[in-house]
């Protein structure tokens, strides 16, 4: 309940706005105390609250194809016809 009074007296002193801004950006970092917001709220560090924007995969710059990942095998060598096998 002591949270609860805490958070009532910040909108008090604060005005609901400014408070609520700080809340949602306090929620979206998952910041749940109190003394931490009055502090954001005392300097006067509530950013505004903006959208962020979708999330887009850049396309990579250096991006090259699958065919030069790929390793040359080499095939085992075959005795001649006619040399004895060491084996």
């Amino acid at each position: 309940m002591r949270r609860v009074y805490a958070l009532l007296g910040l909108a008090r002193r604060y005005g609901a706005a400014r408070v609520n801004d700080a809340c949602t950006i306090a929620l979206v970092v998952d910041m749940l105390d109190v003394h931490r917001l009055k502090r954001m709220l005392e300097l006067g560090q509530v950013p505004p609250v903006t959208s962020s924007p979708a999330r887009v995969i850049p396309l990579a710059r250096f991006l090259r194809p699958a065919s030069q990942y790929a390793l040359p095998l080499a095939l085992p060598e075959r005795p001649a016809q006619g040399e004895p096998d060491d084996h």
